[in-house]
């Protein structure tokens, strides 16, 4: 199996990175993801501090052998193993908290873990069952650059929980070869991502696949699917017009691949639809907007 290495990792979405490695449709392949703040955790007695930061988000980049513009590309996620440590922390006035979370005198507060047997070891007392994640999955703008801090149509750091094994991520291509980039692993983490330190960051090393299909014709931002749910995202601020965002593209996709009404899709979410801010931190706020399979045709329509 291909495996792409993090000795080499970017910190923007460009259609200038180089791939490290070109992979085929269909092929599986692992991605060694690198930590959020740079390679300098290695034990539980480490802690962050500003210095050691590379960041944002360094992430490895893939090339896909035959996609082009117009396409969509297919991210699917088979499984993902994080690394024995990871750490979380905040910082004063870096969350979107009351004025007592941004106290200055309590400066950086940080937490490293232990992640072992699928479970963050807290303390001593209490044990975190591990639901790994990938924050960031995109694929290079087609004339932007992109921070990894940020999410957008091309993906990037969108830090939902739904990015997770089981799932596949569907992205629109911008340049050839898509350019998809990988990275910014959470052990786990709460909705809105309230610190700022983003979960349990580590490293870790996914197991991956791609797909191209034809790109809908509505589609403009990022689709997610699991054996549960059709998924869209929206990325704002604030935060209502994220929202606004993904349920929108989710009655597109609804009327454009399910043949429904947008009247009807629209009374149809009205009473089943499922939806959160992911994160409440980056430069864009993330909402994930859901409909259950069960309350669709069967099959998958893109």
């Amino acid at each position: 199996m291909k495996r792409v290495s993090r000795d080499i990792v970017y910190t923007e979405h460009s259609r200038f990175n180089a791939p490290s490695l070109f992979v085929e449709p269909g092929e599986v392949f692992q991605a060694e993801t690198e930590l959020c703040s740079g390679a300098w955790l290695r034990s539980v007695e480490d802690r962050w501090s500003p210095e050691k930061s590379t960041g944002p988000n360094p992430a490895v980049c893939i090339g896909v052998q035959g996609a082009v513009p117009g396409q969509v590309l297919g991210v699917k996620i088979h499984e993902i193993v994080p690394d024995d440590v990871g750490y979380t922390g905040f910082a004063p006035g870096n969350n979107p908290f009351p004025d007592w979370i941004r106290r200055q005198e309590w400066g950086i507060v940080t937490k490293t873990v232990a992640i072992r047997d699928d479970f963050v070891e807290w303390s001593a007392q209490l044990k975190l069952p591990t639901k790994p994640m990938l924050g960031v999955v995109g694929v290079a703008p087609a004339r932007e650059v992109y921070s990894n801090a940020w999410p957008g149509k091309h993906g990037g750091n969108m830090d939902a929980q739904e990015v997770a094994a089981g799932a596949t991520v569907y992205l629109p291509v911008n340049v050839p070869g898509a350019l998809l980039h990988v990275g910014d692993m959470h052990a786990i983490q709460g909705d809105g991502e309230i610190t700022c330190g983003g979960g349990i960051e580590c490293r870790g090393v996914a197991t991956l696949s791609v797909e191209l299909l034809p790109k809908p014709t509505r589609m403009m931002w990022p689709r997610i699917v699991n054996a549960t749910h059709l998924m869209t995202i929206g990325c704002a601020r604030p935060a209502e017009d994220a929202f606004r965002i993904a349920v929108e593209q989710l009655i597109y996709w609804l009327a454009d691949a399910y043949e429904m009404d947008e009247r009807e899709a629209f009374l149809l979410l009205g009473q089943v639809l499922e939806a959160r801010c992911t994160q409440f931190v980056d430069p864009l706020y993330t909402y994930v907007a859901k409909i259950r399979r069960e309350y669709l045709p069967a099959g998958l329509r893109f």
